[in-house]
Parts: C-alpha cells; sequence; structure tokens
C-alpha cells in the first residue's frame, strides 16, 4: 500500500511532476466535480504514469459495470470508492478498493469493519459533497479507526504542508492523501506545493 497519494489530476505535466516529486500513487476522478475528466483522458495520463506510482481511479456512486469497464480501458490498479457502495459491490471490483468513510462523527468507522477492501480513507463529511472539500475534521477522531479498522487506514480531509506531519501525528494513519490542499486552482497542481507535501508527509512516517 502506498503512503504519499496526490489527488484529482488533470494534465500530463502534473503526472510527471508528481511522479518525479515522489509521490507513490495520482488519483483520477471520474465521476464528478471540477476534477473530473473523461475516459480518454485518464487513459492518456495513467500511460505517463511510471512503474512504482500507483494510477487510481475515482468513482462516486457508478454502476459496478462502468467501474469495471473503466479500469480496464484506463489501466487503474486500484480504485477509491467516495459514494454508498456496499461491501458486495467492493469484493466484486477486481482490483484493489480504497473504500472511503465520511467522518460525520467519531463512530461512523464502526459501520465499516465488515468490508473486505485494501484500505479505508477517512475524509471530512459534507452532506452535499463527497470529496474534495479542502476542509479537515478533527484527526484525532482516526486514531481509533486506525486502531480497529481491519486494513491500512489513509487521512486525507483538508490536507497541506503546513498540517500533514501533525496530522499523522495525531491520526496514526497509515497513509494521507491530497487534492485541494495543493493545488493553484481546481486540477492545477503547485509544484512547489506538491513537493513540499510529499517531502513532509513521508519524514513523519519515518519519525
Amino acid at each position: 500500500m502506498f503512503r504519499v497519494k496526490i489527488c484529482g489530476v488533470t494534465r500530463s505535466q502534473d503526472v510527471k511532476m508528481i511522479a518525479r516529486a515522489g509521490a507513490d500513487a495520482i488519483g483520477f476522478q471520474m465521476s464528478m466535480g471540477p476534477r473530473r475528466i473523461t475516459p480518454a483522458q485518464a487513459k492518456r495520463l495513467v500511460r505517463l504514469v511510471p512503474p512504482l506510482v500507483t494510477p487510481v481511479g475515482v468513482f462516486v456512486n457508478e454502476t459496478l459495470s462502468r467501474v469495471k469497464k473503466l479500469i480496464k480501458l484506463c489501466g487503474f490498479q486500484a480504485v477509491q470508492l467516495h459514494g454508498d457502495e456496499p461491501e458486495n459491490y467492493c469484493r466484486q471490483i477486481g482490483v484493489p478498493v480504497l473504500k472511503v468513510i465520511r467522518m460525520r462523527n467519531p463512530s461512523v468507522y464502526k459501520d465499516f469493519k465488515g468490508f473486505g477492501v485494501a484500505a479505508f480513507l477517512l475524509d471530512s463529511y459534507n452532506k452535499s459533497i463527497p470529496g474534495g472539500t479542502g476542509k479537515s475534521f478533527q484527526f484525532q477522531w482516526a486514531r481509533k479507526a486506525v486502531q480497529e479498522l481491519p486494513a491500512p487506514v489513509l487521512l486525507a480531509g483538508g490536507l497541506t504542508s503546513d498540517n500533514v506531519q501533525r496530522a499523522v501525528r495525531m491520526s496514526d494513519a497509515f497513509s494521507v492523501d491530497v487534492s485541494s490542499g495543493v493545488e493553484i486552482r481546481p486540477g492545477v497542481k503547485d509544484p512547489r506545493q506538491v513537493s513540499l507535501f510529499v517531502q513532509r508527509a513521508k519524514k513523519a512516517f519515518r519519525v
């Protein structure tokens, strides 16, 4: 499982820059929001991802058949599910699944203990937007989830190069995921912030 993921990538130059910065995974939004790209764009961008970096397709309440089709078409090596996808749906994907838990309260993670997925991603809760809000939740809420969930836990939601080390220490999460916190504008990444984020996150994991 990767340690640092940069999500919401829309441009070829950003794929190359993020890989050079040392990120372990790159996420491509396939369902909704200002960072959404087409399958043709995703296929082109995934081809630029180097072998040791994981391309992740990000989906929200899509049909299982569409997700499977796009995994094959675009070359995703893992998927991130941001919607209300049940455990049985996750088991049928065919590649590693990151199931997102939107932390509307400190105990909501308990509903996901029976999910047989590769990892869980804890994100902030907004009833209108499934992700990419740039808002954080109380990172200390993640600690019990990290201890009790049956797979590695990624932390997301409002992370930046300024708070990622504190967030890792407070949560004890295995991995981190960022999108808006390293952007100039939605879908356009800031090379300096990406580099700082990756460096500081990996330093936190080594401590």
